[in-house]
């Protein structure tokens, strides 16, 4: 079965609790999940990362989780058009540029779409049990 949630949040540094807490209560709907922490996580550093960088002017960006059978998406959708999503070189002095890398260590895949309007950030999270052939995971 297919779950889908999303909701369209400010882009206000506050919003960021409030984009985690919407993920986890769907999440927890949904029957839970082990990766929890990490799915918290990777919510807070794109919700925040949508707040700094995408969603200029105080617009608004947009948390989908999506779960398939095998897998669980999280999206953000914000409202820049950036081709792609810059991961700065890692520096132990600078004070910011550690979400994407964050990310990437901690989900399973992610990616970036360019929509009509914006750009979708996607990462996946693979359900544990999933069958060995289906644990392709394609943000």
């Amino acid at each position: 079965m297919r779950h889908l949630a999303q909701q369209t949040v400010g882009a206000d540094p506050q919003t960021v609790r409030d984009a985690r807490d919407f993920a986890m209560r769907a999440f927890d709907s949904w029957g839970g999940c082990r990766r929890g922490d990490d799915i918290r996580l990777c919510v807070s550093e794109l919700a925040g990362n949508a707040v700094q960088h995408g969603s200029p002017d105080g617009r608004t960006y947009l948390v989908r989780l999506i779960r398939p059978p095998y897998c669980l998406h999280v999206e953000v959708h914000d409202t820049t058009h950036h081709s792609r999503v810059h991961i700065p070189p890692a520096s132990p002095s600078a004070e910011t540029g550690r979400g994407m890398r964050i990310i990437q260590e901690l989900c399973d895949d992610w990616g970036m779409q360019t929509l009509t309007g914006g750009k979708a950030v996607r990462t996946c999270f693979r359900r544990p049990e999933a069958p060995t052939s289906r644990r392709s995971c394609t943000p």
